[in-house]
């Protein structure tokens, strides 16, 4: 039974990578479709933050069976420093696209920090090799 578990992906491991892949695929449409609104400074101010989206994207395709608790944790510090800021980012919002761009983080994104911090999650990215 112990190796069944090590090859299946729980549930709420495949939900948070769908919700990366999400958030992910969700930053691509506002990049572009605020792009030809936006100063250059305005555009670096919202790449950056999605940037960081798209490497927990990337961390997201090794959520297979060689993932380990590096991932999950750096996933996790990745999102931290991609959800705290954007608080401020959606409470001090001058228009609504830029309202929209932070609440997409905050609504894609602490679920995802919950969804690794639950038991299960844990003990699958902790399993034995």
């Amino acid at each position: 039974m112990s190796d069944l578990r090590n090859i299946v992906m729980p549930r709420q491991v495949r939900a948070a990578q769908g919700l990366l892949f999400g958030l992910a695929f969700a930053g691509l449409v506002v990049i572009l479709a605020l792009s030809g609104g936006l100063t250059s400074y305005g555009m670096g101010n919202m790449i950056a933050p999605w940037l960081l989206i798209w490497v927990c994207a990337l961390l997201a395709l090794t959520y297979d069976g060689s993932a380990r608790g590096g991932v999950r944790i750096t996933t996790i510090v990745v999102m931290v420093f991609v959800v705290l800021p954007s608080f401020s980012r959606a409470l001090g919002a001058a228009g609504p696209a830029e309202f929209v761009d932070a609440a997409l983080r905050i609504l894609f994104g602490l679920p995802v920090i919950v969804l690794l911090f639950l038991p299960e999650t844990t003990a699958w990215f902790d399993r034995a090799k």
